[in-house]
């Protein structure tokens, strides 16, 4: 050791600290939005991305195609290229269920692609928790179709510090054109209301969405004069068995029972236990069981779906009861993808497409600023085509102001004659009042 030379010392330290100083820098700029557009090697084309849970959620991927190919993948002058991700896994029951590493490696590779403008997602609000932040450092505008928690978005709805602790930039990347669910727990509970229900127990799946949405419906329910017996209440995810749980809501006898979760987490099992422990009152869940896999998994497990009444509210109209321009563009969407048996989130896709097509367009440069500004700044009367959801602008927190919110209950279709949603009726708002109005239309 003593004989070697300085010279040899110096280098053996120097060497691998300007390395990493180099490949420090390097990594640095390549995650820098600004280094990554300048360097950009098709300067001519943007990237759209999303990211949703599929094949479940796949009517999205299909509305944005949709979109897409009516404008024929352009954007002002730019051509646009789609990749659509998958952040779902299949869980140890099969399902297939959103995962928090594969979104955050979805929002990951959205950022560091410097011809990604724009991220159309995610579906599940937990899943958005994880985005909006990654995607707010590199202003990279994200549209959700399917988001609902309000604490996304909204001050004062969510847990202490949301909304703010999503954007560490201070400023507002994450815009939805679906409406929240301090509109939709309270248009349940109002619901419930009207159907002569009295008193209810409130139960959840603990995930962002569904928590939220089970508090704000067992408030509201309060506010309306409704009992609640029991809840918000977070059951075992992991459990097969709800037994002890039935049994437990079955001696407070409830008129209904509330179900804040996702189809993944067991809304089938717990209707199950409750059916089998004797409960004959109502069930209401929001619109992830609005879709034809609960009615699957509900009748895989045993439960004679036609019996007793099973309700689900859903942001928006159903696809198939979307009127004027939203009807003839349901009926093109059904001819180009007649194999869809969960078409309700469709539109959104479609929306939040047009949405993006618009914002690329007014911006007129690929830079993620400016595209994330006239998102911002988007309405109907910035896009152009027909306007499929009604008209409707983005708010000061990014969300739309559209207030629908329908209402399903499980029956045998008169056309196919299986079990299927069937439309009720829209709940509607009075703003100034603040009361829901059951409309029978």
């Amino acid at each position: 050791m003593r004989n070697r030379s300085f010279a040899l010392n110096t280098l053996e330290v120097i060497v691998p600290v300007v390395l990493a100083v180099v490949l420090g820098v390097g990594t640095f700029l390549l995650l820098t939005p600004l280094f990554g557009q300048a360097k950009s090697a098709q300067s001519g084309v943007i990237r759209i991305y999303s990211s949703v849970p599929m094949p479940g959620y796949d009517s999205i991927v299909h509305g944005i195609q949709m979109a897409l190919v009516e404008n024929n993948s352009q954007a002002g002058s730019f051509r646009i290229e789609y990749v659509p991700l998958n952040d779902a896994l299949v869980d140890k029951d099969g399902n297939s269920k959103w995962n928090p590493d594969v979104e955050l490696a979805n929002a990951r590779r959205a950022v560091e692609d410097p011809d990604a403008m724009i991220y159309i997602g995610t579906y599940n609000s937990g899943a958005a928790k994880i985005s909006i932040p990654v995607l707010n450092r590199v202003s990279l505008a994200m549209i959700s179709p399917g988001n609902t928690y309000p604490g996304l978005t909204k001050p004062g709805t969510g847990n202490a510090g949301e909304p703010w602790t999503f954007y560490p930039l201070g400023i507002r990347n994450y815009f939805r054109v679906v409406p929240a669910d301090d509109l939709q727990g309270a248009a349940a509970a109002a619901y419930a209301k009207q159907l002569g229900k009295q008193s209810v127990y409130v139960l959840d799946d603990t995930e962002v969405y569904g928590k939220g949405i089970a508090t704000i419906f067992a408030r509201s329910a309060g506010e309306l004069g409704l009992k609640v017996l029991g809840g918000p209440e977070s059951i075992d995810v992991r459990a097969q068995d709800y037994s002890a749980l039935a049994s437990k809501i079955i001696d407070l006898n409830p008129d209904l029972v509330y179900f804040g979760g996702i189809v993944a987490n067991h809304p089938n099992l717990v209707l199950r236990d409750l059916r089998r422990a004797g409960y004959t009152g109502a069930f209401m869940g929001a619109d992830d069981i609005a879709g034809g896999s609960f009615i699957q998994s509900a009748t895989d497990a045993g439960i004679d779906i036609n019996q007793g009444e099973i309700y689900a509210s859903l942001v928006g109209l159903p696809a198939s009861k979307l009127t004027g321009a939203g009807a003839s563009w349901y009926q093109r969407y059904k001819q180009q993808y007649p194999d869809d048996a969960a078409p309700d989130f469709a539109p959104f896709g479609y929306e939040a497409a047009k949405v993006a097509l618009s914002a690329i367009e007014r911006a007129g440069n690929k830079n993620r600023e400016a595209i994330r500004q006239a998102v911002a700044a988007t309405g109907t009367d910035q896009i152009s085509g027909d306007h499929i959801l009604g008209d409707w602008k983005f708010d000061a927190n990014g969300d739309t102001s559209l207030v629908t919110i329908s209402v399903q209950r499980v029956g045998q279709s008169p056309e196919s004659g299986r079990a299927e949603w069937l439309y009720q009726g829209i709940m509607s708002y009075n703003p100034e009042t603040k009361a829901w109005t059951f409309l029978n239309q």
